[in-house]
């Protein structure tokens, strides 16, 4: 504070989804505090109640992942959010509402329509993702970022290059989350990120896949995720007697630990693992209502996913330098996406 200002105000994080604003303000011949407590929507809520405004699209059981892992950051200022892939722009309106004011969004997409959204708080940047050159220029005006999401056009070369120029522009704790994986051609892109994974193996601190979900969170971590998991006792040391738990434990959190295997990020043991659960990514297909509905920029539209068997069994799969937790689903988990908005721009 400056002597002799009039007011000053300090935002403080009281828990993952409440943001402090506190303002100190002359009183008589004192100063005292002002509290503006702001209650910040979950990914969930935001997306449920979102109707009006640029469209967005995004898979159910990402948006639980987001709210898993990014909430910690609510209400932070600054907060740097980077997603590939802006298309109609809504998602801008739900990363600044969930986390708060104090983010800067930087979208990269191919569509130059995508620069109307630029703005104070908001920078567009236009090219092709699977371009080293479009990155050195992205990383040249945006060196460090909290979070970058890939919602972009989903080839398993595009999301290859994105993941591994990733990890050297984010900031300790940061994270990067690739989106779409459900086809067996974006395989090579698990396979790829196992190789750079197995290069930073040192400075990670979790690897988490999801149905369709790829992600990465670097060290440190600055909340404890695993507190956070479905409760289980059930302690195995090889996959066979893993698979036997999932199955026979729904509803609950598998450990795997065997100290025979050495560090879980290289490259060598990780790539056993996501191999063991990569039928996370391999949807059965996918229905669309209104049928067709998908390949149009029609506003009301709702994908579900064909679920893998492997899908039907396992929700999430998180990996740390010596451990790895699986959760059982308790029940067939339902994974769609619904448009919400009413402003779309086609897909070019």
């Amino acid at each position: 504070m400056t002597v002799g200002t009039r007011f000053c105000s300090a935002v403080l994080l009281l828990s993952p989804a409440t943001a402090l604003t506190l303002t100190l303000r002359p009183a008589g011949n004192n100063l005292t505090f002002v509290d503006h407590r702001e209650k910040l929507p979950t990914f969930q809520s935001f997306y449920h109640d979102y109707k009006h405004g640029p469209g967005i699209w995004k898979w159910s059981n990402a948006l639980d992942a987001y709210q898993q892992h990014f909430a910690g950051m609510a209400g932070r200022s600054p907060l740097a959010v980077a997603e590939v892939g802006v298309q109609s722009g809504g998602s801008i309106d739900m990363w600044k509402a969930v986390l708060g004011q104090g983010v800067h969004y930087y979208g990269l997409d191919i569509n130059t329509a995508c620069r109307k959204f630029q703005n104070s708080s908001t920078s567009i940047f236009i090219g092709d993702q699977a371009d080293d050159k479009v990155w050195d220029a992205f990383y040249s005006k945006v060196s460090m970022v909290d979070i970058l999401v890939d919602d972009g056009g989903h080839e398993a070369h595009q999301m290859s290059v994105t993941f591994r120029r990733s990890f050297d522009h984010l900031n300790p704790g940061g994270f990067v989350a690739t989106e779409d994986v459900f086809r067996q051609d974006q395989w090579q892109f698990v396979y790829d990120a196992t190789k750079s994974i197995g290069a930073w193996k040192d400075q990670v601190e979790s690897v988490h896949m999801y149905p369709g979900v790829f992600m990465l969170q670097k060290k440190p971590a600055h909340d404890d995720f695993v507190a956070r998991l479905p409760p289980g006792s059930v302690v195995v040391d090889s996959f066979e007697n893993m698979w036997a738990a999932v199955q026979s434990h729904p509803g609950t959190t598998v450990t795997l630990k065997n100290k025979l295997w050495g560090a879980m990020f290289a490259e060598a043991t990780l790539h056993n693992i996501v191999t063991q659960f990569m039928h996370l990514y391999a949807a059965q297909g996918q229905t669309d209502d209104p049928p067709g509905c998908a390949f149009t920029p029609a506003p009301v539209c709702t994908a579900t996913v064909v679920n893998s068997a492997q899908m039907n069994l396992v929700t999430g799969v998180h990996i740390f330098q010596d451990v790895l937790y699986v959760e059982a689903a308790a029940k067939q988990p339902v994974i769609s996406a619904v448009r919400k908005g009413d402003k779309w721009i086609p897909y070019g």
